[in-house]
C-alpha cells in the first residue's frame, strides 16, 4: 500500500510543472516557519520566561484569538480557563495584535485595584469620550490639572475634573440628603406615571393590546421606557422632557447599538448609531443652552458638574458630549436590571407574594410613604437583586499598563492590557456552589454579607473606579418594582421562557437579550382588597 502511495506521490511531482512546484515548496516553507514559530511562542518562549502570563496558543499571527473574543468574549475566556486546566494564575490573549492579560482570581484583582500607578483606567474614558464626540480642546478642558484653591467644588489635591467628579458622584450619590432628595424624584415620578392611563398615554407606540383594567406590553421595551425617563426627570427635572419627548426612545436606540463604541467601530457601519447618538447631544445641547435658572429642578450634580467644566474651558458642544456620557452611565444599566429582575420573577411566580409581603409596610393603601424601608428592612428584595445582578452582570474592568508591573506574581508587560472579566468571579463554584447556573436568590440570605463583601463579588467593579451609582440605581430600582407589584399584577402573554443573554456583545455592565429578544406581560390592576 505505501509503496503505492509512494509510487503515486512521486509520478505527481514529477508530472508538477514548475510554477506549482514553486507554489509546493513555498506551502512547505510557510508550514514549517508557521510551526516553528509556535513552537517557540508557546513551548520555548514560556519554559524559558515563567515569570510572564502564559499565553493562549494560536495559530493566526497578530489576530490571535480576536475573531472569537469579539463573536463572545464569555466562551472565549471559558475556553481559556479549561485550557489553563482551571488555573487561576493571569493568562495572556493576543487580540488583533493587542495582549491582554486576564484576571481571573479574586486576590488578584485586589493587586489591579490597588496598583494605580502603573495600571491606567483614565485613558480608556478619554477614549470612549472621544469616541462620542468630545474635542481636544474639551478632553483638555476635563483633564488638565485645576488649582487647589479653585473656587466650586473642593479640590485640596489639585486634580482635573475627569478626576475629581468621582467626589462630586459621591456627594450626590452616597446615602445622604442629596441621595434622599434624588429618591423622592424618583418615587414621585412612579407614583404619577404606573397608572393603566399613563402607561397607556406613555407606551402607545408599542403597546400590543388594551383594555379598561390591564394593558400588555413588551417586558424590555417597556422597563427601558420607564426608567430612562424616571432618571431624565429624577436627574435632570422637567424641561429635559419637554424639549424632546422621544428622548428616552432616541436614547435606546443608541444604547442598544453601543457595543460598536467599545468595539471603536468605523464610521461608515455606525451611521444608525451616530444618528440616534446626534439626537440625544442635540437635546442636551438644547437644555444647556437655557439659563440654569429655567432649570432649577435639575440635582445638584447636574448643575454643578456644568459649572465646573464651563469654568474649566468647556464649550457648549463639549458640554453636550460630557453630559451625554453621563447621561449614557446613568441609564444603560438600571434600565436592564428592572427586566432580568421582572424576568426571573415571572420564571419563579411564587417570589412575587413574597416580595409584596415584605415590602407592604413601605406603603400606605397604593403609596409609597418609606421608600428606605424597601433597601432596609427587605431581605429577600435585595437577594433578588443580587442574584440578578450575579447572573446578569458581564462588564470587564480594563487598565492601560503604564510600565512594567507585577500582578498575582507574573509581569505585566509595558503597553499591554489588563482585564478583569466579572463573570468569571461571579461563576466561580467555589464561591457560589455547584449550581452556579441556576437562579437561587436564597444563596445570598444563607451566606448574607460572605457573598456580597467579598472579593469574589464585583458586580460594580472596585478600587477607584468602583460605581459610585450603585445605591441611586438600587434605590430607584426597588421602588420600581415594589410600585409596580404593588399596583398591579404581572404575567406573562403566550408561551414563557427566560430570554438568552447575550454573553458576546460587550457593554458597560449588564446584558442585553440575545438578538434583542423581548417578551409581552400583561399588567392588571389590582384591587384595594388585593393589597
Amino acid at each position: 500500500m505505501y509503496s503505492r502511495v509512494g509510487r503515486w506521490s512521486a509520478d505527481a511531482l514529477s508530472n508538477m510543472s514548475p510554477e506549482h512546484m514553486y507554489e509546493l515548496r513555498g506551502l512547505f516553507l510557510f508550514l514549517v516557519s508557521l510551526t516553528l514559530w509556535r513552537l517557540w511562542r508557546f513551548t520555548v518562549s514560556p519554559f524559558l520566561n515563567p515569570q510572564q502570563p502564559r499565553e493562549l496558543p494560536y495559530w493566526i499571527p497578530y489576530i490571535g484569538h480576536g475573531i472569537g473574543f469579539f463573536r463572545d468574549a464569555n466562551s472565549a475566556l471559558k475556553r481559556a480557563t479549561s485550557y489553563f486546566g482551571g488555573s487561576r494564575d493571569p493568562f495572556a490573549l493576543t487580540v488583533f495584535g493587542s495582549n491582554i492579560y486576564i484576571i481571573s482570581q479574586p486576590g488578584h484583582t485586589n493587586e489591579v485595584y490597588r496598583e494605580t500607578e502603573s495600571l491606567s483606567f483614565e485613558i480608556f474614558v478619554q477614549i470612549l469620550m472621544q469616541s462620542n464626540g468630545m474635542s481636544t480642546s474639551g478632553l483638555k478642558a476635563a483633564y488638565s490639572p485645576l488649582p487647589r484653591d479653585k473656587t466650586g467644588f473642593p479640590n485640596p489635591h489639585g486634580e482635573a475634573l475627569g478626576v475629581f467628579v468621582r467626589q462630586m458622584n459621591i456627594h450626590q450619590l452616597y446615602p445622604g440628603d442629596n441621595l434622599d432628595n434624588l429618591d423622592v424624584r424618583v418615587v414621585k415620578w412612579f407614583d404619577e406615571h404606573l397608572h393603566i392611563p399613563e402607561i397607556r398615554r406613555t407606551s402607545h407606540t408599542f403597546l400590543t393590546s388594551e383594555k379598561n383594567e390591564e394593558i400588555c406590553v413588551p417586558l424590555m421595551r417597556w422597563c427601558s421606557e420607564s426608567m430612562v425617563q424616571a432618571a431624565g426627570a429624577a436627574y435632570f427635572g422637567d424641561c429635559l422632557a419637554a424639549i424632546d419627548s422621544d428622548l428616552a426612545s432616541s436614547f435606546l436606540t443608541f444604547d442598544d447599538l453601543g457595543w460598536q463604541v467599545l468595539y471603536q467601530y468605523p464610521a461608515f457601519l455606525t451611521k444608525r448609531l451616530a444618528s440616534a447618538r446626534h439626537r440625544v447631544q442635540e437635546t442636551l445641547k438644547t437644555y444647556f443652552s437655557i439659563p440654569q435658572g429655567k432649570r432649577s429642578d435639575a440635582v445638584w450634580l447636574i448643575k454643578a458638574v456644568e459649572d465646573e467644566f464651563r469654568a474649566a474651558g468647556g464649550g457648549d458642544d463639549d458640554v453636550a458630549v460630557l453630559f451625554f456620557n453621563i447621561y449614557w452611565g446613568i441609564n444603560t444599566n438600571t434600565r436592564k436590571v428592572a427586566f432580568w429582575m421582572m424576568a426571573y420573577l415571572l420564571d419563579n411566580p411564587t417570589l412575587f407574594d413574597v416580595i409584596r409581603n415584605e415590602t407592604a409596610p413601605s406603603f400606605q393603601h397604593d403609596t409609597l410613604i418609606d421608600p428606605s424601608y424597601l433597601w432596609k428592612e427587605c431581605p429577600n428584595l435585595d437577594a433578588i437583586w443580587c442574584e440578578t445582578l450575579r447572573h446578569c452582570s458581564n462588564a470587564a474592568s480594563v487598565r492601560l499598563v503604564t510600565k512594567d508591573t507585577c500582578i498575582g506574581g507574573k509581569v505585566m508587560r509595558q503597553g499591554s492590557r489588563v482585564m478583569i472579566p466579572y463573570r468569571l468571579l461571579h461563576f466561580d463554584e467555589a464561591i457560589y456552589g455547584d449550581d452556579i447556573e441556576s437562579f437561587r436568590p436564597d444563596r445570598f440570605i444563607k451566606k448574607g454579607f460572605t457573598l456580597t463583601r467579598g472579593s469574589s463579588w464585583r458586580p460594580f467593579g472596585g478600587g477607584k473606579t468602583m460605581c459610585t451609582g450603585r445605591y441611586a440605581a438600587k434605590h430607584a430600582i426597588f421602588i420600581f418594582m415594589a410600585m409596580l407589584l404593588r399596583r398591579f399584577d404581572v404575567t406573562t402573554v403566550g408561551q414563557f421562557k427566560v430570554p438568552e443573554a447575550d454573553l458576546g456583545r460587550p457593554v458597560l455592565g449588564i446584558v442585553s437579550t440575545k438578538g434583542d429578544e423581548d417578551m409581552v406581560i400583561k399588567l392588571t390592576q389590582r384591587s384595594l382588597k388585593s393589597n
